[in-house]
């Protein structure tokens, strides 16, 4: 029993050591994001550092674009950066006794061309474009292939989230949101009605965080707008079971 607990004691000082050299390791690597073209940032793109095949750290970027990553050994990586509708961009690294800091500055991202073709003539690839005050995601055949209904993709949409348990919507973190149809709204309930959209009918939504004064002031977080395919006929009908049905059917010419 004794030599059971002396290998106890043991486990857990070199598992309590080796934390503590993971938290102490200096290597600091910070950048910024931006798009090639417009300079504009590229928030919540995902940063990966690599050492070899094996992934060390993975993070999001900031909403301006920005990123730090932390608690990095003193060694050679390469960082990789990618983003729906980008090509990726990928740069070595090596951190040094001497330099154990490295701020790469503005790292640009190009829009894929193939990828904005394609989805302006299949749509196979869904992307993001940063406006004034909106971004604008195309949705694609990735994002369709992720659920049946808006509720499941909106969870692949960078910012929004969906609470698995109570099906809230939220913006940024704040659920104070309000949902659009095609620039109008509607009174049924935002979490049931993205459970009822197929995912298939949507072909963009714009995250408005910044809304003017033409829209009520009822979602301070900010708006989404669905904008639905052309060729569907939407209609919203009674139901006793859920309160409303929303309905997609398609056009005939």
């Amino acid at each position: 029993m004794k030599l059971k607990h002396i290998l106890c004691a043991l486990v857990v000082v070199f598992s309590t050591v080796n934390l503590v050299a993971q938290q102490n390791n200096p290597g600091i690597i910070k950048g910024k994001i931006i798009d090639k073209t417009s300079n504009e940032p590229v928030g919540f793109s995902t940063v990966s550092v690599l050492e070899g095949p094996k992934t060390i750290a993975t993070i999001s970027t900031k909403e301006d674009g920005s990123f730090e990553i932390k608690n990095l050994e003193v060694k050679s990586y390469i960082l990789k950066v990618n983003f729906i509708g980008y090509m990726d961009a990928s740069r070595k690294i090596t951190l040094t006794e001497e330099n154990k800091e490295i701020n790469l500055g503005n790292i640009t991202l190009e829009q894929n061309a193939n990828t904005i073709e394609t989805v302006s003539i299949i749509k196979e690839r869904s992307t993001i474009e940063q406006k004034a005050d909106r971004k604008v995601i195309t949705i694609g055949k990735d994002l369709i292939a992720s659920g049946t209904t808006a509720s499941e993709i909106f969870n692949n949409i960078p910012t929004v989230n969906i609470d698995p348990q109570t099906k809230e919507l939220s913006l940024r973190g704040n659920s104070n949101v309000r949902v659009l149809i095609d620039g109008k709204p509607t009174n049924i309930d935002a979490g049931q009605l993205l459970q009822q959209i197929p995912s298939a009918s949507i072909k963009q939504v714009e995250l408005i965080t910044n809304p003017s004064s033409k829209y009520n002031p009822e979602g301070n977080s900010g708006i989404i707008n669905i904008i639905l395919n052309k060729n569907t006929q939407k209609g919203f009908n009674g139901s006793i079971t859920s309160g409303y049905t929303f309905g997609i059917t398609p056009k005939t010419n």
